[in-house]
């Protein structure tokens, strides 16, 4: 298994939690993500004269983390709702109904 490395600090943070993105264009008419929570807003952009193979490569690289990190709530919410492995589950009521 990989070892998963420590995040840096960061110069700002967004709020998974009230997070919305949408794709846009920028004042030159280029497409932009843009990325907001409640306090900040990020655009990000494939930037001047930069090579459109390079961006396309660093979106794609950014939606497969979005992903996994999806995946790894998905599995925090999951275990998070789990009845704790040390008790019995209830058990069923196994009579029959009346007829």
């Amino acid at each position: 298994m990989a070892e998963v490395p420590v995040a840096p600090q960061p110069d700002l943070d967004l709020d998974v939690r009230t997070l919305r993105c949408w794709g846009a264009v920028d004042e030159d008419g280029d497409p932009v993500l843009v990325l907001k929570d409640d306090d900040v807003t990020v655009v990000i952009d494939f930037g001047f004269g930069g090579a459109w193979d390079a961006a396309i490569r660093a979106a794609e690289r950014l939606s497969d983390e979005a992903l996994l990190y999806a995946s790894k709530l998905r599995q925090l919410m999951a275990a998070q709702q789990a009845p704790p492995a040390d008790k019995e589950p209830a058990a069923e009521n196994k009579e029959e109904p009346c007829r």
